[in-house]
């Protein structure tokens, strides 16, 4: 932890993060947040914890598991960020062939039926492209 920088207990994390004090706990004993112990035994936790629950919450929206949540919040270093990228590469591409197919099928699809798929498909993009903005 860095001298100088605003602690905080888990009731202001629970409140400041819009999470339960027990969601904050169970996060903690998996190792996914940082924290120390304060004179009289209370768990302090820095300020930047509150952007990694936001990383976890939108995560958690993609359905990973608590290991690749850890995973992912994770710094890689040097070794480990390359398969990562070359993994999201690949990913990229598998989605836009999905795309290309979807695009297709959609050409006998009415106006309401676009207008729903493309309502999800944005929906689905922003929690997308929030996660990107977080790391």
């Amino acid at each position: 932890m860095q001298i100088g920088k605003a602690l905080l207990r888990i009731g202001q994390v629970a409140e400041l993060s819009g999470l339960s004090s027990r969601t904050i706990d169970y996060y903690t004993q998996h190792g996914l947040l940082e924290y120390e112990r304060s004179s009289s035994n209370y768990r302090l936790y820095p300020e930047s914890v509150l952007q990694t629950l936001e990383r976890i919450k939108l995560l958690k929206k993609q359905r990973m598991s608590i290991a690749e949540i850890k995973a992912a919040i994770t710094v890689p270093d040097k070794d480990t960020i390359e398969p990562i990228i070359v993994e999201v590469q690949e990913e990229i591409t598998c989605l836009q062939q999905k795309l290309t197919t979807l695009e297709e099928k959609m050409k006998d699809a009415t106006h309401e039926e676009k207008k729903l798929v493309y309502q999800r498909l944005e929906n689905k993009l922003t929690d997308v492209m929030r996660l990107l903005t977080l790391f």
